[in-house]
């Protein structure tokens, strides 16, 4: 029997990010997407997220075909911001942002370039088999966010 369950739109995906600025910066002035708004939203937003009287500052980045990543920045004491973060692709729970780019070699430069805690976590891979045969990709990872991006060119 199938489940009465019909999900109508993923409308966005929510990152939490150490700083808000420079993951805007990124995908805006070295992605190239556009901002849709920033707010700042203070409690009651802690009754949802349960963290005690916290704020975050938002930022909406606009992908191509309409999803929408949403850029948190939640207010929390320093010593919490200055942990390391470095993901692992294969780590329970890690989820990755695919954007197929059209120069994936200028758009790892431009990264790493903008950003020295962009890696690569491996070289640019070309895809021998399956419907993306002959087209590279390759995963980066930002320590200080914890961000990882696939790269489809």
């Amino acid at each position: 029997m199938a489940s009465p369950v019909k999900v109508l739109h993923a409308p966005h995906t929510g990152i939490t990010v150490r700083s808000l600025e420079r993951a805007t910066h990124l995908f805006h002035n070295i992605l190239n997407l556009p901002v849709q708004r920033t707010a700042r939203l203070s409690p009651p937003i802690s009754t949802i997220t349960g963290h005690s009287q916290v704020e975050i500052d938002i930022a909406i980045i606009e992908l191509p075909g309409g999803h929408c990543v949403e850029l948190l920045e939640y207010s929390l004491p320093v010593e919490e911001k200055q942990v390391e973060m470095k993901p692992m692709s294969w780590e329970v729970g890690s989820w990755h942002l695919c954007l197929t780019v059209q120069s994936l070699d200028d758009t790892v430069k431009a990264l790493t370039e903008y950003d020295s805690s962009w890696t690569t976590m491996a070289a640019p891979q070309l895809l021998e088999k399956g419907p993306n045969a002959g087209r590279r990709l390759v995963y980066l990872r930002n320590k200080e966010d914890g961000l990882i991006l696939e790269l489809f060119e």
